[in-house]
């Protein structure tokens, strides 16, 4: 009974992120790797597969972003969720000239804090805690200043109390950029791969929540602005809520399209916006409205430093606060 107890608690704490993270498709294992690591990315919407801009962080998600010139970059990442839950990531990057490409480590975690342990009566016997952490290591390939192809390798651990579970996943990429930089392309298939220890041998081996993305980034010659729009979810096309609650093809449409916009009137400064339908369907309340789904976010450099903030508005009842700093070892080379 002790241990259904605890079992229960963590089923409670995943469920407690599925909200967090605005999933439909709850159950996946380790959620927790899908969720922005730059506030940027947060500013416009979540889940891109492209950026406009170069962010270090932005490649854990699309590894094909990794360009040679984030050569001894390194960003951090730091979102402090609901709850007392805390995640965030740390990325560096390096050239490596005897492999022909560039290699990147970043680090995903989430710390969902301590919390009482009972017995089947409900009488304390302690605290437990949990946390998730994945590792990206990341090759990624110039075949010219156009095209890029990039692939990651991560293992992932979860522990939540005494259980534990280990997992292994991939991501492929791939990046097109203009010879102007004003036009950008970037596909991504996420998550193949498995779970390899399960938290309980009795129970079966959860899934990852595979994906696949496709976006775009475009801005006009002379204006300062930039549009950023995403497909994403494409292995799962269908994304009513059940059987008998089926949505329009224009609903499930949008469901799966992010939309962003920049003001850019420099490299050195941006303010961003951005609108993900799915989550404003599945998490505003129809009796209060709110701006579920909505994000904004701005970013300024500040002497050799790039510091960004994002919001991502997820539920009526609160939102993400995204603080993203990066930088290149580089500008401090005389």
């Amino acid at each position: 009974m002790k241990k259904l107890a605890l079992i229960s608690t963590l089923l409670t704490i995943s469920a407690t992120c599925n909200i967090l993270l605005a999933q439909s498709r709850s159950g996946n294992a380790y959620e927790f790797i899908d969720m922005p690591t730059s506030s940027r990315q947060t500013a416009l919407g979540g889940a891109h597969a492209v950026l406009g801009a170069d962010d270090l962080n932005f490649a854990i998600h699309n590894p094909a972003a990794l360009r040679d010139s984030m050569h001894n970059s390194i960003g951090l990442n730091f979102t402090p969720l609901k709850a007392g839950i805390k995640s965030g990531s740390v990325a560096y990057a390096r050239r490596m000239q005897q492999i022909d490409g560039i290699l990147m480590v970043g680090v995903q975690y989430i710390n969902y804090g301590s919390f009482d342990q009972t017995d089947e009566i409900g009488t304390e016997i302690g605290t437990f805690t949990a946390q998730e952490v994945a590792v990206n290591f990341i090759y990624s390939h110039s075949f010219s200043h156009n095209y890029t192809m990039a692939a990651t390798f991560k293992p992932i651990y979860s522990k939540l109390a005494e259980y534990n579970s280990f997992g292994l996943a991939m991501d492929m990429g791939g990046y097109y950029t203009s010879d102007n930089k004003r036009f950008r392309v970037g596909a991504v298939i996420r998550n193949l791969g498995a779970q390899i220890k399960r938290f309980d041998d009795a129970e079966d081996h959860e899934r990852l929540n595979t994906d696949m993305r496709i976006g775009l980034s475009y801005k006009a010659e002379y204006a300062p602005f930039r549009i950023t729009a995403t497909l994403k979810d494409i292995f799962h096309w269908d994304l009513s809520p059940d059987r008998n609650n089926k949505i329009s093809f224009a609903d499930n449409l949008f469901r799966h399209t992010i939309i962003g916009i920049e003001f850019v009137p420099s490299e050195r400064i941006f303010a961003a916006f951005g609108y993900n339908h799915r989550v404003r369907r599945e998490n505003r309340d129809s009796s209060v409205g709110g701006a579920a789904g909505l994000s904004w976010g701005l970013g300024f450099r500040v002497a050799k430093f790039d510091i960004s903030y994002g919001m991502g508005k997820y539920h009526t009842a609160g939102a993400a606060n995204s603080i993203t700093i990066a930088t290149n070892f580089d500008r401090f080379v005389k």
